[in-house]
């Protein structure tokens, strides 16, 4: 056990004690939440914090330091922080701190404050050096970035306030008596606190059937099979070099999975005179055989900056819009898609007629002023962008954009091989290009849908059978668009694939385990690819019904905490959600008889869409993280305080 410690406000005073369970990027803001807030409303109070991570604190289980060095966020440097700044509107007070690329640059000047305890890793000030804004860190460097932000949140304690950290597992946590919670660990005494916060993050959970099948198949037939899991605890040394292996999922886990069986294997990457990326392999890597529903890799991340200065949004899928639908629950696919794809569209052609006014058939004011009159329902929408966009390339068609290779069959794997390889170059190509500055308007505009349709579903105005059908496929193409891979391993992608160390297989892609080995089809080529190895390159499906964390099945088990469902009115079906239920107010959880409990809080525990969830939070976005986190530490302050 580790000890941050300010003095002691008081001798002999029992503090209020608060144990957070968990120590990762969630736990350290809840940390930081609560020493900025407890100067005001515990007044002249110390308190004692206790984390309990088995992982150090700051990167918790994602983000620790012990993972390839080969991996990379997939958030710029300059779009990460783990500090509240002036757009954050909390109730406690601000309290700014770096940016990564900010963090980084002192870092490597020698500039950086080394609170107790914390020192950065030789590789880390080596890569700082070379960083910039526009730089996707390795996952080892922002895990020092998180250390040091929990190092310097520990040492800016106020009088009395104590920090600890427990590298052990919470596996039970039971109501005493007096009402205080006792906080059972896998290695050391219980805890007993007056409130716990439960900021587990990506728990990890058990296998589901279809993976408890294919992983018995393999085991019986000598096969090689990897279920989803975050990358950073997945084996690949079963997967034989020079071997194919079949890959499910083209997305951001198959891109780890791609580095992890190539550079991580000793092949390299050297650029010709010609300018393009040649891969040289090592021999020690298998055949990729990769394939997914839509059948290609996310969208590249784009790589300049916006032309000018931001538009406000969203302009039509917005609060007043959703409102004029009426009261009904409202359905995503019939109701709501029609707002959203008008506002995609509308961002892209304004900031073409904003940008790239000569490509516009006619003046840039009146295409402007007849989109915003055109009925967007009715035909007259396509005559104007027909009229008014004589180039298909600047015109915005969500279908052909979502499912590229829709309606194409192609008459041998090669000729699918030379069509992917123009596709990719393409994307890498158009994603460098400002002159397709409508694609970063399009890019904004998908965050602001974002925002309001997580809004709307909080506020239970999305029917529950649609949430449940139409939701993961929005996001599905959320992800794709606006989280794909860094345009450099994108463009490795396409080494690899020219290099023929990677084989697409092609949209809807079909796998089975028969015959004692995998077979992988899709409708877009004949034949297929037999393989003896499998990889599930996708993020697992998390509920609570599958948790591998062993306090929360306990509570579970007990009704002490329950999955929130939301049930259809038209048919009294339940759909779970994906999330621990719990107060919206203040995220005290909820027991499977309704009742709140007054002092277990849940942040960020299996988020599937909530407040906070997805990548690190963006500087100066008023980031829903923040504000979560401040509401539950104020929470928790008056409850332990009271206590």
């Amino acid at each position: 056990m580790t000890l941050h410690a300010q003095p002691p406000s008081a001798p002999g005073t029992r503090h209020p004690v608060i144990a957070i369970i968990g120590a990762g990027p969630r736990g350290t803001s809840l940390l930081e939440r609560l020493i900025a807030n407890a100067p005001h409303i515990l007044p002249g109070s110390g308190a004692d914090v206790h984390l309990i991570d088995p992982y150090p604190p700051g990167g918790g289980r994602i983000w620790r330091h012990r993972q390839s060095p080969l991996l990379w966020m997939n958030t710029t440097a300059a779009d990460c922080t783990m500090f509240t700044d002036s757009t954050v509107a909390c109730e406690g007070p601000l309290v700014p701190g770096p940016t990564l690329d900010a963090w980084a640059r002192d870092a490597a000047a020698g500039r950086l404050a080394l609170p107790p305890g914390f020192r950065p890793h030789p590789a880390t000030l080596a890569e700082a050096a070379r960083m910039h804004p526009g730089w996707f860190a390795t996952r080892r460097l922002q895990s020092d970035y998180l250390g040091w932000v929990y190092h310097h949140v520990a040492a800016q304690a106020p009088p009395g306030f104590r920090v600890h950290t427990h590298a052990t597992t919470a596996t039970d946590v039971r109501d005493l008596p007096d009402g205080r919670q006792r906080v059972l660990l896998a290695d050391g005494a219980p805890i007993d606190a007056d409130v716990v916060l439960f900021a587990q993050g990506n728990i990890a959970v058990r296998p589901d059937p279809a993976e408890e099948r294919l992983a018995a198949y393999a085991q019986a037939h000598g096969l090689a099979y990897v279920p989803t899991a975050s990358t950073a605890d997945i084996g690949l040394d079963a997967v034989r070099p020079g071997e194919p292996v079949i890959v499910r999922g083209l997305g951001l886990a198959f891109i780890d999975a791609m580095v992890l069986l190539t550079s991580g294997r000793g092949g390299r990457f050297e650029r010709g005179a010609d300018g393009e990326l040649r891969y040289l392999a090592s021999g020690e890597e298998p055949v990729i055989h990769a394939g997914s529903r839509r059948g290609v890799p996310y969208h590249s991340k784009i790589h300049y900056a916006p032309p000018g200065e931001r538009p406000a949004l969203p302009r039509h899928f917005h609060a007043e819009a959703v409102a004029a639908l009426g009261d009904r629950p409202l359905d995503l696919a019939e109701d709501l898609r029609p707002l959203i794809l008008r506002e995609l569209a509308d961002a892209s052609y304004r900031e073409l007629a904003a940008s790239h006014p000569e490509r516009l058939a006619m003046a840039p004011g009146r295409f402007l002023a007849e989109l915003d009159a055109v009925d967007w329902a009715g035909p007259g929408i396509k005559a104007l962008i027909a009229e008014a966009v004589p180039d298909d390339a600047d015109r915005f068609d969500a279908d052909r954009l979502d499912r590229p290779l829709a309606g194409r069959r192609f008459a041998d794997t090669g000729a699918l091989q030379t069509w992917m390889h123009g596709y990719i170059d393409a994307d890498l190509r158009r994603r460098r290009d400002p002159r397709y500055s409508g694609d970063l308007a399009v890019f904004h505009a998908l965050l602001s849908v974002f925002g309001v349709l997580a809004e709307l579903m909080a506020a239970g105005r999305i029917a529950p059978g649609s949430e449940k059908r139409d939701f993961p496929e929005f996001l599905g193409f959320f992800s794709y668009l606006a989280s794909g891979p860094p345009g450099p391993r994108l463009e490795e992608l396409l080494a690899l694939a020219r290099a023929g160390v990677v084989r697409f297989l092609g949209a809807d892609t079909e796998v089975e385990a028969r015959d004692g080995g995998f077979r992988a089809s899709s409708p877009s080529v004949p034949g297929e690819v037999r393989a003896r190895a499998l990889i599930d390159a996708r993020l697992p499906h998390r509920s609570l019904g599958r948790t591998a964390d062993p306090l929360l099945a306990r509570l579970a088990g007990r009704g002490e905490i329950t999955e929130r469902t939301r049930t259809d009115p038209a048919t009294g079906t339940a759909h779970p959600t994906g999330l621990i239920d719990a107060d919206p107010a203040d995220q005290r959880l909820r027991r499977a008889d309704g009742g709140v409990h007054a002092a277990r809080f849940g942040a960020g525990i299996m988020v599937a869409g909530g407040a906070g969830s997805g990548g690190f939070s963006r500087p100066r976005t008023n980031a829903g993280f923040f504000r979560q986190n401040d509401a539950i530490a104020r929470a928790a302050l008056r409850q332990a305080g009271g206590a």
